[in-house]
């Protein structure tokens, strides 16, 4: 069967296109839904939201074959992602749809942003690389212009953003979101390294087992059932932080 994909708003040139889908891999997409929670209110969610409904039409289709599956079994009720504790910014859809344009078409973005342990907002250009969703917070990894470095920027932390729709930056050869990707630390990149080793007794080691927290993570078996976690990391600021849920 085929099935449209949904189209920016704002994008003349863009075509309707169709994929070729099977009724689980519709499913698979719908379960992931809920992980744009976060994006509610915005025209980037309006969007995603009219793809999920053109899926879910799809996936109740009656099927035909052996494994063409029931059409009325609501799968997509059942099989689902759930968010941990998304952030609500119904307060900043502007923001992001202005953020999403400018990842989108490599427009720079302009914005009032305070950065962490400042009391004063300072107006600032990004060159957005790319808009990530992380523990269902919303961050963007770009290019400080002003002070010649990249940097993760924090929705929450923009305000009064604009596209600048007659701009156009360039993104650099080799850009990897997965090199700023900390695993349950967060999004950043530091040319600091630490080696970290912790300990946890028998009561955390099957929780400590099935997770991997950090991609450089090696854990070894201790007495008593315990666990050695090891990994190389930058900043220790989260790291401290999430050491301390443990208490």
């Amino acid at each position: 069967c085929a099935l449209p994909i949904w189209r920016r708003p704002g994008c003349a040139s863009d075509l309707p296109r169709k994929v070729e889908l099977r009724r689980t891999q519709a499913y698979a997409f719908l379960a992931a839904r809920r992980i744009f929670e976060p994006l509610r209110g915005s025209t980037l969610f309006d969007e995603i939201d009219l793809a999920v409904s053109k899926l879910t039409t799809f996936a109740r289709r009656p099927g035909r074959g052996p494994n063409a599956g029931l059409a009325d079994a609501e799968l997509e009720r059942r099989f689902v992602y759930l968010p941990h504790a998304p952030k609500d910014y119904s307060q900043k859809t502007d923001e992001l749809d202005e953020l999403f344009q400018a990842v989108s078409d490599l427009k720079p973005l302009m914005t009032l942003y305070r950065s962490a342990g400042k009391a004063r907002e300072e107006r600032i250009v990004i060159h957005p690389y790319a808009l990530v969703l992380h523990r269902d917070s919303i961050y963007c990894v770009g290019h400080h212009v002003e002070h010649d470095e990249v940097r993760t920027f924090l929705l929450d932390r923009m305000r009064n953003s604009h596209c600048l729709v007659t701009e156009r930056f360039t993104l650099p050869a080799g850009f990897d979101i997965d090199d700023y990707f900390q695993g349950e630390f967060g999004v950043w990149r530091a040319t600091e390294r630490h080696r970290v080793v912790i300990d946890f007794d028998a009561h955390a080691a099957e929780y400590v087992r099935m997770r991997k927290v950090h991609a450089s993570q090696r854990l070894g078996a201790l007495p008593g059932g315990g666990v050695r976690l090891t990994m190389t990391i930058g900043s220790l600021q989260q790291v401290t932080s999430w050491v301390l849920e443990w208490g």
